[in-house]
């Protein structure tokens, strides 16, 4: 009887034991999210008009063209405008100019202008005024930029995240998926996403590269979230580290490696 109740316990205990094994945690099945940086605001579209001729005596030219961040949400309704004080000077919208976006932008004004220019951008896209605060000088017959060397006018540092920091990620080789190149890798702060990951392979090895935005003085940590196209789920890494701005994180030789576990209900 005792050899009996002996054998019976052994069978629960390893019932038990194979069920555990088998009660892995399954990752909460999902349609494929849209993560994305969301830059959207609500400004209102700005009437900015032209000055009246006859009004100011001279003039100078502003040859500009948005930052590669801001070009990937550029439209063809935006307008770049100059103001002078409280009085618009010039607006324009960009022109196509040997395969590049460029605001050629004609600037009025008198010999005596005390104060600088202001140069305003409006994105119909991100529904934003972006504003460079008396950014240079009014100088008669001047330019702002060149063809050859457009300006850049800093846009970016008046947007919802100005600051920005890079990262060179790769995931562990264990993982709870079969990996697929079309899965999302996507770096958060909080509840926002901040940057999706770009895959690229080096000698080999799949590593994402991020340009990961941020609040001015942020400091919070970031993390990453990915979804599987294979089981349909969303994971996030164990692993963080703090933004900072112009910060690196990991390069192609020494990625910032990450483990992946599943997000469960």
């Amino acid at each position: 009887m005792k050899q009996y109740i002996y054998q019976m316990m052994i069978l629960a205990v390893s019932t038990c034991l194979w069920s555990c094994q088998d009660d892995d945690p399954k990752p909460t099945v999902v349609e494929e999210p849209d993560w994305k940086l969301e830059l959207v605001e609500n400004d209102p579209e700005p009437e900015w008009e032209m000055p009246e001729s006859g009004i100011y005596q001279f003039s100078m030219t502003g040859i500009m063209k948005l930052s590669d961040f801001l070009e990937g949400y550029a439209d063809e309704t935006d307008e770049v405008s100059a103001f002078i004080g409280n009085e618009c000077r010039g607006v324009v919208k960009a022109q196509e100019y040997n395969g590049e976006k460029l605001f050629f932008l004609y600037i009025r004004g008198n010999s005596a202008e005390t104060q600088k220019v202001t140069l305003k951008y409006y994105s119909a896209k991100n529904k934003k005024l972006y504003v460079c605060n008396e950014l240079f000088d009014f100088v008669q017959n001047g330019t702002y930029g060149k063809i050859s060397d457009p300006a850049i006018p800093p846009f970016e540092e008046s947007g919802k995240y100005p600051e920005v920091m890079s990262a060179t990620v790769a995931l562990a080789e264990s993982l709870p998926f079969e990996r697929r190149d079309k899965d999302i890798l996507a770096a958060f702060v909080g509840e926002e996403c901040r940057g999706v990951g770009t895959l690229t392979e080096t000698d080999g090895r799949k590593v994402y590269q991020f340009e990961i935005r941020g609040k001015k003085g942020e400091n919070a940590p970031v993390y990453f979230m990915y979804y599987s196209l294979q089981t349909s789920g969303i994971y996030k890494a164990s692993e963080s580290f703090p933004f900072a701005d112009e910060g690196v994180k990991g390069s192609e030789e020494e990625p910032f490696t990450i483990s992946l576990q599943p997000v469960v209900n």
